[in-house]
């Protein structure tokens, strides 16, 4: 039996258009199957086909398929949006001539709105290319490459984690202290014990390979904030101003609901001449190769004191995709009511754990410097010129 290709669902009534994206598949000599749906009929016919929802590696859908629709701009198709958006893991284009008419799922990544013109197959087969030459259609989707390595090792955090006796013993120690919900809470403990098993074999390679080089967007992370809607490590941004703000409140505090205000550190933009300096090309290591502008960044991401620009007083957030960076200034602290907060400031972005964690340990640290009273540098350098530190000794009287 042969095995069927991957393939990518093409909902779109228009003849002309249908062969238009055939075209652009052959000239771009994709190694995909190009479903054509030319109906709603045929769409659910072939989702309901034995396997092929699994290969399926993208959608693209035109939201007016019928002439009723036209008249109404009541969209059939925009169900069938939502419900693949929903439950499944791949790129959704639409495709329209009506999208101002459609303003679901709008600054969402992974669904592609373009508007009907006569370049815009071209235009969705490029971005195609891309997605597919780099890899990113096989990551996600169903029986991808993240699912089977997150399967492989929620395996090996069920055979490896757990040594002779531990699970009769976690099990116990819920029912110490659970009356009604230990089911509940046995689940809870289990599944949370499988996802850390899970993230940190998987973010860690073994030492024969290196240390692991993380891209600067893995910094960072959007929090579901439906649950709390503000925590540690958060970024916010005001409303009016724009101005960015970083959560410094302890975590145990925002979990426990211990707290009247919300510890706040202001994040200062990336200026116009750090952002030349981060690419200034001189050369500043020859053996390396390193410029000026990459040592300047790397110190800036590393925390490096002795950068100008960070000093004592600021952790840089580097600049990403999803997230413009700045300098989190631990001189412009202040807190803000809850409420306040909440009516003043949108959420952002999430700093990771290790981040989060550096940014706060350098907090303290500034709050806790301490100093000496101010010396007299010219009369401590004669000293140093005139004694003979052979002829100190602590036992002199």
């Amino acid at each position: 039996m042969s095995i069927k290709k991957n393939a990518i669902v093409l909902l779109e009534d228009e003849k002309a258009i249908r062969v238009g994206f055939k075209q652009q598949f052959e000239d771009f000599d994709f190694d995909f199957e190009l479903v054509e749906c030319s109906d709603y009929e045929a769409y659910e016919s072939f989702l309901k086909g034995e396997n092929n929802q699994e290969r399926v590696k993208g959608f693209i859908m035109d939201l007016s398929n019928t002439p009723e629709e036209k008249l109404s701009v009541q969209f059939k198709s925009a169900d069938y949006i939502q419900n693949q958006y929903n439950q499944n893991r791949v790129p959704i284009f639409v495709h329209s001539a009506y999208l101002e008419k459609y303003l679901e799922l709008d600054e969402k990544g992974t669904v592609f709105k373009i508007p009907k013109s006569n370049d815009s197959t071209k235009k969705i087969c490029t971005i195609i290319k891309a997605l597919n030459e780099s890899g990113f259609l096989d990551i996600f989707c169903q029986n991808g490459s993240l699912e089977t390595k997150i399967m492989a090792e929620i395996h090996s955090a069920f055979v490896e984690q757990f040594k002779p006796d531990e699970i009769e013993k976690i099990i116990e120690s819920v029912k110490s202290s659970e009356t009604t919900n230990i089911k509940e809470r046995t689940v809870e403990v289990f599944e949370r014990i499988a996802l850390r098993s899970v993230y940190q074999n998987f973010i860690n390679k073994p030492k024969s390979q290196g240390s692991v080089k993380i891209n600067a967007i893995e910094h960072y992370y959007r929090r579901n904030t439906q649950t709390n809607p503000f925590y540690t490590g958060d970024v916010f941004k005001n409303k009016k101003t724009d101005e960015l703000i970083f959560i410094a409140t302890p975590r145990c505090n925002l979990s426990n609901m211990n707290y009247d205000e919300i510890l706040l550190c202001k994040i200062n933009p990336i200026a116009q001449n750090q952002r030349e300096n981060f690419l200034n090309p001189k050369i500043d290591n020859k053996d390396s190769g390193e410029t000026k502008g990459s040592k300047s960044l790397r110190t800036s991401i590393t925390d490096d004191v002795t950068n100008s620009f960070i000093g004592e007083r600021f952790r840089f957030l580097p600049l990403a995709p999803s997230f413009q960076g700045g300098f989190v200034d631990f001189k412009l602290i202040f807190s803000l009511n809850p409420l306040k907060f909440l009516s003043e400031y949108e959420y952002q972005i999430s700093l990771v754990d290790d981040l989060t964690n550096d940014v706060i340990r350098k907090l303290t640290a500034y709050l806790q410097r301490g100093g000496i009273s101010d010396t007299n540098y010219m009369e401590a350098q004669h000293y140093m010129k005139q004694i003979d530190l052979d002829n100190i000794s602590s036992d002199k009287k």
